[in-house]
């Protein structure tokens, strides 16, 4: 058989596949789409989550440099804590500052006790994608220091 007829019999047949194939592009977008999407909005919001936990840590460092000077009470760190959350676009966080393990107010620490910062907030209240909850429970900051 000579290779031109082979060209063409194999052209033919390319051809009537494409024919019978005409929707079948879209109903594979159709299937693969909300599959797709639904894995960029996570890893989006994956990604937020870890934002959120960095920006509660240095919230929390920033608290507890505070917390370590003498003459600052609990009040002082929590109300810096939030002012510097909320110039971040972040509101609602739990602030709770530890002298020793135990929870009372920074300005009765004296030299050497360890002061913790922990702030923690709730990860569906962080979320930028509505109705959906890639990230469950709750994002926490922490840092401990020693008094001056």
């Amino acid at each position: 058989m000579p290779p031109f007829r082979l060209a063409t019999s194999t052209r033919k047949a390319t051809s009537e596949a494409k024919t019978g194939r005409r929707g079948a592009s879209a109903l594979e977008f159709a299937i693969v789409a909300p599959l797709f999407f639904v894995l960029i909005l996570g890893i989006v919001e994956f990604g937020r989550c870890l934002m959120v936990q960095h920006l509660l840590n240095n919230a929390a460092r920033y608290g507890c440099r505070l917390a370590i000077i003498e003459g600052k009470a609990t009040a002082d760190v929590t109300a810096t804590v939030n002012s510097l959350l909320a110039g971040q676009g972040i509101s609602g966080a739990t602030t709770t500052v530890t002298v020793n393990g135990n929870t009372a107010d920074v300005s009765t620490a004296v030299a050497g006790d360890k002061i913790n910062v922990s702030v923690s907030i709730s990860a569906s209240s962080t979320s930028w994608v509505p109705q959906a909850q890639y990230c469950l429970g709750t994002i926490t900051g922490n840092c401990a220091l020693r008094r001056e």
